[in-house]
């Protein structure tokens, strides 16, 4: 009796190691994702992608244009380019850059557009892989609107689970001939320091799938 007392024991034991290097685990992978290098000095524009918590990273762009670090403000997910008015307390609809397609001028995405649906029409436009990944697809628009404008500067806002994803397909994607800055939204929910919550484990699994499949894709893209 006493041998499968002491079995139930070691087994609950093991049991909570696991548990406890498995959360540790999150908790250091959580704060991995957080990824930032915020400029010094003005970038060409400043790039927003969209995501759950929209208002709080439009929130960081328009503080970062109010401090000054650049005029122009370009929303990947819509596809519509902004111009700051004195003070950056405005922000304009400005036309977009002719950007060349495999057809017709791509239009920036309206309200009623589903996700999917736009994302999919630039696909096409641009005769990207129906694999490639949203952010990838973003990434690829910012630098043939930079490349239309002639910028080389530009810093990148999202939020803080997102900036290390977006770092590895931004060197993808750029060359050296560019300086590209990250900051994720200091206006968001931030990632917490002690075990993880459920939201930190939701946005941990979520960007290590999307960072696995990008690798995967990309290895076998080129």
């Amino acid at each position: 009796m006493s041998g499968k007392i002491r079995d139930k024991k070691r087994t609950v034991f093991i049991g909570m190691g696991i548990v406890i290097i498995f959360l540790a685990g999150l908790s250091i992978s959580s704060r991995y994702f957080v990824y930032s290098n915020m400029p010094a000095k003005r970038s060409d524009i400043i790039v927003l992608f969209i995501g759950s918590d929209e208002e709080a990273r439009k929130k960081e762009a328009k503080q970062l244009i109010g401090e000054g670090f650049s005029d122009f403000l370009f929303i990947s997910s819509y596809l519509r380019l902004y111009r700051a008015g004195e003070n950056g307390n405005t922000l304009s609809s400005i036309p977009f850059p002719t950007v060349k397609t495999n057809g017709d001028l791509l239009q920036p995405k309206s309200e009623y557009e589903n996700n999917g649906l736009y994302f999919k029409r630039v696909r096409q436009a641009f005769d990207f892989p129906c694999f490639y990944e949203n952010t990838h697809v973003e990434i690829l628009l910012t630098k043939k609107v930079m490349d239309a404008y002639g910028f080389k500067r530009a810093i990148f806002v999202s939020s803080p689970y997102h900036m290390r994803r977006i770092k590895i397909i931004t060197e993808k994607v750029f060359g050296s001939g560019y300086d590209i800055k990250m900051t994720p939204s200091r206006f968001e929910r931030k990632i917490t320091t002690g075990l993880p919550s459920l939201y930190d484990e939701q946005n941990t699994f979520t960007e290590i799938a999307k960072i696995i499949w990008f690798f995967c894709y990309e290895a076998f893209d080129r």
